[in-house]
């Protein structure tokens, strides 16, 4: 894979996973392709064996991957390690596989390549997941995954997501001039929504019907986004502003009316569940162009 320039970078972002990531890296190498790809794996500084489980698979798969041993621990840099290995991708289409989840299809990759090789007005495609524990034994949790074949800003709005992060698979935007990045570079968590949102605010989204990776959901004890942090109502209000801004600078008209209405039902839930208060709120719906559109939303969405 190394001599030619890949079609497809997938990047591992790992920590703490000394129990999942060779599950998740031979996940990859069963792929069955005939489209060329990268592997780069990020290993933040783990706490665990994470470090020397991954130094005794690359001796055993030479060349499969490529590994970067942080020096310190990302998280909190302006260049996280998710930042910095999307940066190093050269490849036409990205994705991502955390290092605790693992694809079950062996044709996966070969699906959504060829997808996007075939239809040039599509910038992503996805696919549905299982969900499973700690054990990989799948588990009665149904992902919030679109069960249509194009995702949209509807069902964004609605808490559908286009698929896990492993699934979806989309065009390079760092080597590609296809979109404004802004909203992808302000910094704040949880990135997935930010790159499900920048995707279909700037192009077609397919979702392919079949269940072709595992998600492993860890609500405790995990280094998973949903094990670690908790609902803080300051730095909610701050995402959806920063995503009405997003939707406000790229002129989408679609995606400022979801955008409003999204920023509206937070800060009323502010208030609702003494986070904030009616003061609070009346400044802060200043920031809604259009008011009353918002709130009717709001009211037929209860």
């Amino acid at each position: 894979m190394e001599n030619k320039r890949p079609i497809l970078s997938i990047y591992v972002a790992t920590y703490n996973h000394e129990k999942y990531i060779v599950q998740a890296l031979e996940s990859i190498r069963m792929q069955q392709t005939k489209y060329p790809y990268e592997v780069l794996v990020g290993e933040d500084c783990s706490s665990d064996n994470t470090r020397a489980v991954l130094k005794d698979y690359e001796k055993q798969h030479p060349g499969f991957m490529h590994v970067f041993y942080r020096e310190h621990n990302m998280h909190n840099d302006k260049i996280n390690n998710v930042v910095d290995l999307k940066q190093r991708c050269t490849g036409k289409y990205i994705i991502a596989l955390e290092g605790d989840d693992y694809w079950i299809d062996p044709y996966k990759i070969e699906k959504q390549i060829s997808f996007l090789e075939s239809h040039d007005d599509y910038i992503a495609v996805s696919h549905n997941c299982i969900v499973v524990n700690e054990k990989s034994e799948q588990t009665e949790e149904k992902y919030p995954e679109c069960y249509d074949t194009e995702y949209e800003l509807n069902h964004y709005m609605c808490g559908i997501l286009p698929g896990q992060l492993a699934t979806v698979m989309y065009r390079n935007y760092l080597t590609e001039d296809i979109l404004d990045t802004s909203f992808l570079n302000c910094g704040i968590q949880p990135g997935d929504k930010i790159l499900y949102f920048t995707l279909v605010c700037n192009g077609k989204v397919h979702c392919i019907q079949e269940k072709m990776s595992a998600y492993r959901h860890i609500t405790s004890g995990g280094s998973s986004y949903s094990a670690n942090v908790k609902h803080n109502f300051k730095e909610q209000k701050e995402w959806y502003l920063e995503q009405l801004k997003y939707a406000n600078r790229i002129n989408n008209q679609k995606a400022i009316k979801i955008a409003e209405y999204l920023y509206l039902k937070e800060i009323i839930a502010g208030v609702i569940n003494r986070d904030s208060s009616i003061r609070e709120l009346l400044v802060d719906i200043r920031k809604i162009d259009h008011k009353l559109r918002s709130l009717y939303m709001l009211l037929i969405n209860r």
